[in-house]
């Protein structure tokens, strides 16, 4: 399944959807979450986060600054950004770890912000979302792109726990970093999410909260498919 940021037209009647959508802070697990979820009630899944990564990597490689600028609009405009399944396809280039480099991390944050580029992907979203149920992880899933999203999860974890899992998913890829340097980061970036103008970072207030500091990966992801099978019609049985 491939869709395309340059053919996106989707209809904004959003009465009738099977999206779950989870958002929360950088590090709380909503990308291992959103895989496990989709996997154990047969949805598919959408990591908008890694959309305005791929954004903040094709910024940083054509050397445009995070502002509103002539260079910003002709970067978005011959952007040829897609999904071939849940794989990011930048310019015909398959993105996987180099959307997660910190540098990119903080780049998508800062562009996050601007109202020309949030328009370009929020189409696209609505899109996908509207086409086969699924899960939508993110910051401002429940609050702004799918406000009437019959499940809404807030995953959240302490700012130490996310650290030491960010550290993990580092040590990984074979990078090294430093816990309170990576755990400084973290709480930049909470604030910086949580203080922006644009879609700022909230809990909706119809969603549940999903606190995963003291829980495993598995238990956390029981927890939302209780979730999700409590919503009538959400999930097939």
């Amino acid at each position: 399944m491939s869709h395309s940021i340059t053919n996106a037209k989707p209809s904004h009647d959003q009465a009738f959807l099977r999206v779950i959508a989870i958002d929360g802070p950088a590090g709380a697990g909503k990308s291992s979450v959103s895989k496990g979820l989709a996997k154990a009630i047969g949805f598919i899944r959408l990591d908008t986060g890694a959309l305005y990564r791929a954004i903040g990597l094709a910024a940083l490689r054509a050397g445009v600054e995070a502002k509103e600028s002539e260079g910003l609009t002709q970067l978005l405009a011959r952007l040829d950004l897609s999904l071939q399944g849940e794989t990011i396809m930048l310019n015909g280039q398959a993105e996987t770890d180099s959307l997660r480099a910190p540098e990119v991390s903080r780049a998508a944050s800062d562009f996050a912000t601007l109202p020309s580029v949030r328009a370009k992907l929020l189409d696209l979203q609505r899109m996908i979302g509207q086409s086969a149920p699924c899960i939508v992880d993110g910051r401002d899933i429940g609050t702004v792109v799918f406000p009437n999203a019959p499940l809404k999860i807030y995953l959240t974890a302490s700012a130490d726990a996310r650290a030491e899992r960010r550290l993990a998913e580092l040590k990984q890829q074979g990078v090294e970093a430093d816990f309170q340097q990576t755990r400084a980061e973290i709480v930049l970036r909470d604030q910086q999410d949580q203080n922006r103008e644009i879609a700022p970072l909230k809990c909706a207030d119809d969603a549940q909260v999903v606190d995963a500091t003291e829980l495993s990966l598995i238990e956390v992801i029981e927890a939302c498919s209780q979730l999700a099978f409590g919503v009538s019609g959400l999930v097939n049985r």
